[in-house]
């Protein structure tokens, strides 16, 4: 059940006139401005929507972290440094948190289409088509001839427990993928992990997977890193 009510701006006028602002704050929104007054007010092409939070009633919240976080966001090829961000898995949009010309905090939900990739606390995340053929934001820990990929979301749930109708959020879910080519394989342990592979580097796989004492499912980034490396360079020696 989505509880969302933002209200459209079509081409965000009153942004502006944003002199005041801190120069790299000001740069994104008036960048997302230059481009409606360039391309016009085409439902298609309007650049964000002015973002209200609606769930004051649930328990959580939709964000992967629950604070604005300071991000890098590549927009049309063009990279802004130091914004303020916040990613709603449940809606899978991005928050942008800037302040306005009266010194206020506001929020900006980024257009989807236009964001290329984003980078916040380390994570990198990047548009791209997933695993069920839609397009979203799915955060790449490698590329390579084998990538490893997740894809993020969250639910929103009625709480039966409590003897009332209150609605949480989950905790984030978390879906593995690795990427050959253009396929996406789904693994849930070592085993699933295992079987990705042609027979002729399970082996060594498997045997790496025992001296690194690595639990795919619960390894961190930089341990999947590590593996994923050493799966491409078989990949390389077999080439």
């Amino acid at each position: 059940m989505k509880m969302k009510r933002p209200i459209l701006i079509v081409g965000l006028l009153a942004l502006w006139g944003v002199s005041e602002l801190n120069a790299q704050q000001s740069s994104i929104v008036e960048f997302l401005a230059d481009c409606e007054r360039k391309y016009g007010s085409d439902a298609d092409l309007v650049n964000g929507e002015k973002y209200f939070y609606p769930y004051n009633q649930s328990q959580g919240d939709p964000f992967f972290f629950s604070a604005p976080r300071t991000a890098v966001i590549t927009i049309q090829e063009k990279e802004f440094t130091d914004q303020k961000l916040r990613y709603d898995l449940f809606n899978q949009q991005l928050v942008l948190d800037y302040i306005d010309l009266y010194g206020a905090t506001s929020s900006l939900v980024l257009r989807n289409e236009w964001i290329e990739s984003f980078i916040i606390e380390a994570l990198h995340f990047r548009r791209m088509q997933g695993p069920d053929g839609e397009t979203g934001f799915l955060q790449v820990v490698i590329d390579g001839p084998v990538n490893c990929v997740y894809s993020w979301s969250k639910q929103y749930l009625l709480n039966l427990t409590s003897g009332e109708q209150n609605y949480y959020f989950t905790d984030p879910i978390k879906e593995s993928f690795l990427v050959i080519g253009e396929q996406f394989y789904p693994y849930r342990n070592n085993r699933t992990f295992l079987k990705i592979f042609d027979s002729t580097n399970q082996k060594a796989i498997k045997l790496f997977l025992r001296q690194s004492k690595v639990r795919v499912i619960k390894a961190s980034d930089s341990q999947m890193r590590h593996l994923i490396e050493y799966c491409n360079s078989l990949s390389n020696e077999n080439s």
